[in-house]
């Protein structure tokens, strides 16, 4: 079993998580946790010019360059951009990372996405929690996975009712936070999309309600919204 407590998150494509999750993985990694990043696709089919081959290996190799700023393990599975299910096999490939990493938090996309593959990463991260936290399902041998808390990302694409619940100060990672966006092209805005535009904003506005620099939001699926106290 694994002496640090770890973060995990689970994006449909290189790029995915780093940009909606980046700064929380690189706040819980400089608080002693170890972080990893579970890439499904690399997100190949998504440039203009290059072909799914070439692109591939590119968002390959940003992913890895940005997770080492993020201080973040990466973990690539062979699954093809554009065409994301919420298979077993999916579900089983995450669940078995899940098992060796052993998580005390997990995040990926919200539910309801305007990308497909999106949708198929949020199911697939659900059902790999099952198996994993099930004991009598056999991955490997691999000791079951404990309970973890699993949070959903605020992600520009992600937007049909997710309502932000838990907010993370990222003020003091924003620095690092940026240098991961920029090994991406797409972070650099060569894709033709302001990223970090959107995700810089987003964040601020969620700063100043917290009333700090940036904030990072998250949703939590609707049983974990009550809470008990005992007075208000």
């Amino acid at each position: 079993m694994p002496d640090k407590p770890s973060i995990v998150a689970v994006g449909a494509h290189a790029a995915d998580m780093e940009f909606s999750a980046g700064a929380a993985l690189l706040k819980h990694a400089q608080a002693g946790w170890d972080a990893h990043v579970i890439h499904l696709t690399l997100g190949e089919k998504g440039s203009a010019t290059l072909s799914p081959e070439a692109y591939g290996a590119q968002k390959r190799a940003e992913a890895e360059a940005a997770a080492a700023v993020l201080q973040a393990t990466p973990h690539f599975l062979p699954f093809a951009d554009g065409e994301l299910f919420a298979t077993e096999d999916a579900a089983l490939a995450v669940a078995r990372i899940l098992r060796q990493v052993q998580p005390q938090v997990v995040i990926t996309h919200w539910r309801e996405s305007i990308h497909s593959d999106h949708t198929a990463a949020y199911e697939i991260a659900r059902r790999a929690m099952f198996l994993a936290g099930i004991r009598h399902f056999d991955l490997d041998g691999l000791p079951p996975m404990r309970w973890a808390r699993l949070y959903f990302a605020d992600n520009w694409e992600d937007p049909d009712h997710f309502r932000p619940y838990h907010f993370l100060d990222i003020t003091a990672v924003m620095e690092q936070w940026k240098a991961a966006f920029d090994c991406f092209a797409i972070g650099r805005g060569e894709g033709g999309f302001p990223y970090w535009d959107w995700y810089q904003a987003r964040t601020r506005l969620h700063g100043i309600a917290l009333r700090t620099g940036h904030a990072m939001a998250f949703a939590v699926d609707e049983a974990r919204m009550i809470q008990q106290r005992d007075l208000l």
